[in-house]
């Protein structure tokens, strides 16, 4: 297959087993087309004897299991052969509709999109603690058009826009970061509704925080990392308003969509927790550097 044919590349960041990713994999069998649509899996544990179970052509890569996400995102992206490259997680299961819709978004000017992001573990208060703080933002509805920010689990990107900031991902693909570098290159991110991924994890309370305050303090240090130290200060000083500040945000947020308003209520008190915990983590970020904690999302 030549390389100009190859319409899309979905890159899957696989670190969560082998069930996740076989459901991830189910809900793309019957909207990928073989001839312009290539799947690339990056796992950081063994997948090779489940290829033979799959009714769609993937690629598959595994890195060592202590690889972690950002690392498995820059191994498919140098793998992928797409004009489109779309980055997405193994804990998540397709629309649909997903591919038509990320295409068709794609055929307008922006070069960077991304879609909505739904809860389908809906049974436990902390699986819906966790969304909310990390994908409630891109909960329907949402309105089409030009945004400051994108899930990083629904992202998709021109390849030549990629290309162009190539020294930002190289050694693994941040995606806050490298949407952030694009934009003050004159790209601006546009959000499709219509291209859905439902969110399917559960969460033990341990590791729920453990992930929380390493995501935090991993962000704060690559924020903070080239800062003189009076900027560093403002940083620490603003980290210890985020207790509030962040809770507030998501609560409102969600209260404005008019929807899974009981939901909040029950998760409440774990994401009033979580986020105790995740500015906890960017103050040791802003204060400590970023340590080993990018290692730690795996």
């Amino acid at each position: 297959m030549e390389n100009e044919e190859i319409q899309l590349s979905i890159v899957i960041a696989a670190w969560n087993g082998v069930s996740s990713l076989r459901r991830c994999l189910a809900s793309l069998e019957k909207q990928t087309d073989r001839t312009e649509t290539e799947i690339i899996v990056v796992s950081n544990f063994p997948i090779d004897l489940y290829a033979d179970d799959l009714n769609i052509p993937v690629v598959f890569f595994r890195l060592g299991e202590t690889a972690a996400v950002p690392e498995l995102r820059r191994r498919g992206i140098d793998a992928a052969r797409g004009k489109i490259i779309a980055l997405l997680e193994d804990h998540c299961v397709f629309d649909p509709r997903w591919c038509e819709e990320i295409k068709r978004a794609h055929e307008s000017s922006f070069a960077i999109v991304g879609g909505s992001v739904e809860n389908a573990s809906v049974e436990r208060a902390l699986d819906w603690a966790v969304y909310f703080y990390d994908y409630g933002k891109y909960m329907l509805p949402n309105q089409a058009g030009a945004t400051d920010a994108l899930s990083g689990i629904n992202v998709s990107y021109k390849r030549i826009v990629l290309e162009e900031v190539r020294d930002f991902w190289r050694d693994g693909f941040y995606e806050t970061f490298v949407n952030e570098e694009l934009k003050k290159r004159g790209h601006e991110l546009y959000l499709q509704p219509s291209a859905i991924v439902y969110h399917h994890k559960s969460y033990a309370p341990k590791r729920a925080a453990e992930h929380c305050y390493y995501l935090a303090r991993s962000f704060a240090g690559k924020r903070a990392a080239d800062s003189a130290i009076p900027k560093r200060a403002l940083f620490v000083a603003g980290s210890l308003a985020l207790p509030v500040l962040l809770p507030f945000r998501i609560i409102s947020g969600t209260i404005k969509k008019g929807r899974r308003l009981k939901e909040l209520a029950g998760a409440a008190p774990a994401l009033i927790l979580l986020m105790f915990v995740w500015s906890y983590g960017e103050f040791c970020g802003y204060l400590l550097g970023e340590g080993n904690s990018a290692s730690r999302w795996r």
